[in-house]
């Protein structure tokens, strides 16, 4: 207390002077005990008044109040719960049924871990909720006088069941005899039933549709009759909880004032493809009629049609056609991830459509997932076998290891400037030097390894191409896949110094699989390679060492079908995960900015998505930074005041 009697305020940290605020003991706030009662909580998918009657007619529903308790009183896991039996509808039919011929309940069960909740009593001035639209927060925020407001804590909800399936379809046959003839048998349960529906069936009636006519339908029914007489599937939805669809929200909305506005639309690029090998196939020499017509037309109006002048998409695709036939002329056959790197980023939104004017794309066999300009078949000629498509790929349990992580480079962005102007970014290139920046490789961009180079100079191509190996024997894509699997496995190890005598021994290979070996001979031994010593080059991940180790059969990646070790390099079909943005993406609808100006916010955005980051292997600094990308002035009061963070396991 003052001298003059007010009562001083209380002494903040900002308002000591540095030497003495450390000697200052904290202000905590008070602790209450919650003595209230634990009470259930039943959270259902209805709209449910604080009447009585509303509230009982909806523990009806879920088959009775003994039903609710006995529910409430289950224990165990999630998955070995009865749970408690929504029935939507309560039956008030004249027969006293369902009604409905396939009704079924929706399961809610008791939620596992669920924190406790407290259930607080508002008590404020009569009037203030209707003032203020009935809302809570507002209703308080408005209350300057807190004596005209309590807050008491009544109980706490420790106990909840909620109701999370989807409700299927039911239908309703009473107006139709054969649905109500099989309720009362099959749906009864009863044997006098089941054998007075037998009965009633004619022995060996070699014309049953006959009797179809001759039924009488019950027109004092409400619903409208109809001759429907197969009954409708037991249940129509084939899952029972909602699927989780990748939602992406509209790149082109922009909200301002709370008002969310999408400046933008959406065309389609009306790319070909073509999804067969055969004979008969018959490759596009132009494009679609439709992109050809809105093409012509932008060449009139100079606005493509579906988008605005003030784009001015038409002249940056004029742009990107005239670079892209310049590199279509040189290379016949492209990889699209190659070609984001030589178009310029202001253009670069228009390659979809360009590439759709100029090119066709195979979705199968040994060029799938190409651009491939129109009138070229690369099954014609052999010249076209160096554009082949492989696909490699780390395994998982490699990448999870700090070691790998380090040495495996991130993915390009989607929009990025090539390190060789005008021409394929060499970190595209494998050279057995370094960890490609992608890993589906055309062969050509193979032969930069000297190895690979070898077996390449020495192939002799196939008379005629087909689906699986193009114009490759299937032994000279063998010999080329287990060098780069075995180089690839290697560098993501920080291992550069590859075992000589196994790369001989790749590169000699008589048989596609080492079964084939006459007398299950092991060919490695035999060149010289130690089947018992480490001559992969691996690193031990599990201790994080960098010296050489002896793995286990388990601890090496295999391929399906091969009977030796890969290195952990393996190679397949496309994974989708990494190429779902890229060349496996047959989206027809093209985003399209309402100015250009917006393109460069768009092309920041899609740097963002292809930034990698893992919560659960990121750093205390990586977090921090993420944080600072959404809230820098949080996130520099938790680099000041935090030493780090603590894992939810460890806690």
């Amino acid at each position: 207390m003052s001298t003059d009697g007010t009562e001083e305020p209380l002494a903040t940290l900002s308002s000591i002077p540095d030497s003495t605020a450390d000697q200052v003991p904290p202000i905590i706030a008070d602790e209450y005990t919650l003595d209230l009662p634990r009470i259930p909580s039943l959270e259902l998918p209805l709209n449910v008044s604080t009447k009585h009657a509303s509230i009982k007619r909806a523990i009806k529903m879920c088959g009775g109040i003994e039903k609710v308790k006995e529910a409430f009183r289950e224990h165990g896991p999630i998955e070995s719960q009865n749970g408690l039996e929504l029935y939507l509808n309560d039956g008030n039919d004249k027969d006293g049924s369902k009604g409905y011929f396939n009704e079924h309940p929706i399961i809610g069960k008791r939620v596992p871990f669920r924190d406790e909740s407290v259930i607080l009593k508002v008590t404020m001035p009569k009037g203030t909720l209707a003032k203020n639209n009935n809302s809570v927060k507002d209703s308080i925020s408005s209350l300057k006088d807190s004596n005209k407001l309590r807050v008491t804590p009544v109980s706490i909800v420790d106990n909840t069941i909620k109701f999370r399936e989807m409700s299927d379809f039911q239908i309703k046959l009473d107006n139709v005899p054969s649905a109500k003839e099989f309720k009362s048998s099959f749906g009864s349960l009863e044997w006098g039933n089941f054998k007075n529906f037998v009965n009633s069936v004619p022995d060996n009636d070699s014309q049953p549709q006959e009797n179809i006519g001759n039924l009488i339908l019950d027109r004092s029914v409400k619903i409208p009759s109809t001759d429907f007489q197969l009954p409708p599937p037991p249940k129509l939805s084939m899952v029972g909880f909602p699927l989780l669809y990748k939602y992406k929200a509209n790149p082109f909305a922009k909200k301002k004032n709370g008002v969310t506005e999408v400046k933008g639309t959406y065309i389609k690029n009306y790319q070909l493809f073509v999804h067969d090998l055969s004979d008969r196939t018959v490759i596009p020499s132009q494009a679609h009629e439709q992109v050809l017509n809105d093409f012509e037309v932008a060449k009139k109006t100079k606005i493509y049609p579906g988008t605005k002048s003030d784009s001015k998409f038409y002249q940056s695709l004029e742009e990107c056609l005239q670079i892209l036939r310049k590199l279509f002329a040189s290379r016949p056959i492209w990889v699209k991830r190659h070609l984001d790197g030589i178009v310029p980023k202001k253009v670069h939104h228009t390659i979809k459509i360009a590439l759709s004017l100029i090119s066709y794309r195979f979705t199968m066999g040994p060029w799938r997932n190409t651009y491939i300009k129109f009138g070229i078949d690369p099954r014609s000629s052999v010249e076209y076998a160096k554009y082949q498509t492989e696909y490699f790929k780390i395994e998982r349990k490699l990448l999870s290891s700090p070691i790998v992580k380090k040495n495996v480079p991130n993915p390009p962005p989607l929009v990025f400037e090539s390190d060789n102007p005008g021409d394929i970014d060499s970190r595209f290139k494998f050279d057995g030097k370094r960890v490609p920046w992608y890993l589906m490789l055309q062969i050509d961009l193979l032969v930069g390894e000297p190895n690979i180079a070898e077996v390449f100079n020495n192939v002799q191509y196939l008379d005629k191409a087909n689906e699986l190996t193009g114009w490759f024997r299937e032994l000279d894509l063998v010999k080329i896949r287990r060098i780069v699997k075995y180089e690839l496995g290697c560098m993501v190890q920080g291992n550069y110094e590859y075992n000589k005598y196994k790369l001989k021994y790749f590169k000699t290979m008589l048989f596609v699989k080492e079964s084939m070996v006459p007398d299950n001979k092991n060919p490695e031994e035999e060149m010289g390679v130690n089947a018992n010593t480490d001559a992969d080059g691996d690193v031990n991940m599990d201790d994080g060492s960098q010296g050489s180790s002896n793995p286990t059969k388990e601890d090496k990646g295999t391929v399906v079908g091969d009977d030796y070790e890969d290195n952990d390099a393996i190679t397949e079909e496309p994974d989708d995960a990494a190429l779902e943005n890229e060349e496996m993406d047959t989206d027809q609808n093209l985003k399209v900015p309402a100015i250009i100006e917006d393109y460069a916010d768009d092309g920041d955005a899609d740097e963002e998505v292809q930034e990698s980051f893992d919560i659960k292997t990121a750093s205390f600094q990586d977090i921090i930074n993420k944080i600072a990308k959404l809230d820098p002035k949080a996130a520099e009061t938790m680099k000041k005041e935090l030493k780090g963070f603590v894992n939810e396991v460890n806690l």
